[in-house]
């Protein structure tokens, strides 16, 4: 992230987290240049990525010179094309890229889902692309513990990649500055199917001492996660051994911590490794949860605590009455939300001002800390592609 001059800033490309959207919605100076790309994982195909990104740079240099004659594009773009530069953000890359300058501001994240290649260059940056991906169901985090390795993985339908958090220990010792107490681990270890630690002869500290090192271990690991997913509402999968689990829920604050979790010991695997087996974890729950909130609709529809069709859902957000937005995986509503008042405009009328209203109102109920679920339009328990239950 970058801040007023632009002139050696260097941007790191990272993985997208919630709360760089909040950032990315506030207020910024003008010009605000949004770029998204469709990007490869494997090579030869990413080396075509950074050609083409470096022809985007050019449409939005030329777009600012011709909406925007007082701004000098070279200057506000200088920190993205300095990607350019460096073949290492393009050999990481995932299914899509977004970049985000103006004066003051300039950011780059990689996004496990396809975006539409395209520029905007606006009074505001265009996040809708983002916020699809946020307010999909798929999306979850898979936190691998051992005494030797503590590692986060971000997930989604299409992977798991590894996140590197800066609060995050890096093992027992970094934590708490002692040595492992590891006996009792590779006993587990090998007895639910992972594969054992290092060997270490000699006796080992009794059940109860090892439980309490182990329960300040889980607690630092805590409170390291509580920074970057305090604006999180996802799925997260413990994959330990056994004996860890109960141990870990206790320290746990991390509201969304799923029962069903990966045991074994996931100390050196691929984010492939993770995602094979917590995917199906996290599927079965979004079909659970998303099951139970149609089950709701159904329920307090009759009662004034439920609403439907995107007039009453948009009033009902800006108000901040919505619990629960179901919104259909393939439905467009094309019109203008005022997000002050909650009013439409529909169609034309909203002129150049025209967006898809789901994404608009999806978007707002987000930042009201709605649940939002995206189902299959034979899901929805309406004929309309969006609704809502209710606070009040």
């Amino acid at each position: 992230m970058a801040t007023r001059s632009n002139s050696s800033v260097v941007v790191q490309v990272r993985s997208f987290q919630p709360e760089d959207l909040q950032q990315l919605l506030a207020a910024s100076e003008s010009p605000c240049v949004s770029i998204y790309l469709g990007t490869h994982r494997k090579h030869p195909e990413w080396k075509q990525d950074p050609v083409r990104f470096k022809s985007l740079l050019g449409q939005v240099e030329a777009e600012i010179a011709s909406r925007h004659p007082s701004r000098e594009g070279s200057g506000i773009l200088a920190p993205l094309r300095r990607l350019l530069d460096d073949e290492e953000p393009w050999q990481h890359s995932l299914e899509g890229l977004a970049a985000f300058a103006s004066p003051s501001l300039s950011s780059a994240f990689r996004v496990p889902i396809p975006v539409p290649e395209m520029i905007v260059v606006g009074d505001t940056f265009h996040t809708k692309p983002l916020f699809r991906f946020l307010r999909s169901n798929s999306r979850y985090y898979a936190l691998a513990v051992s005494q030797n390795a503590v590692n986060l993985y971000h997930g989604s339908s299409f992977g798991a990649e590894r996140v590197n958090l800066s609060g995050l220990p890096t093992d027992l010792t970094a934590a708490l500055g002692v040595t492992a107490v590891d006996e009792y681990e590779r006993g587990l270890a090998a007895h639910s199917g992972g594969p054992a630690g290092r060997i270490v002869h000699g006796r080992g500290p009794g059940k109860e001492d090892q439980k309490e090192t182990l329960m300040k271990f889980f607690r630092a690991i805590d409170k390291g996660l509580h920074e970057s997913l305090r604006d999180e509402r996802v799925p997260l999968i413990l994959a330990a051994v056994k004996y860890y689990h109960p141990i870990y829920r206790e320290a746990n604050t991390y509201p969304h911590l799923l029962e069903e979790g990966l045991e074994g010991n996931f100390e050196r695997v691929s984010g492939d490794v993770i995602h094979a087996g917590a995917w199906p974890i996290v599927a079965r729950q979004s079909e659970r949860r998303a099951a139970e909130w149609v089950e709701r609709y159904r329920a307090l529809a009759s009662k004034g605590l439920a609403v439907e069709g995107v007039e009453s859902v948009a009033s009902a957000t800006v108000q901040g009455r919505i619990r629960c937005v179901l919104v259909s995986e393939d439905g467009s509503s094309r019109g203008r939300l005022d997000r002050a008042t909650g009013e439409v405009t529909w169609g034309s009328e909203a002129g150049a001002m025209e967006t898809d209203l789901l994404d608009d109102i999806g978007e707002e109920a987000w930042k009201r800390g709605a649940e939002i679920y995206v189902l299959p339009p034979a899901l929805l328990p309406t004929s309309s592609p969006i609704a809502a239950v209710l606070r009040f």
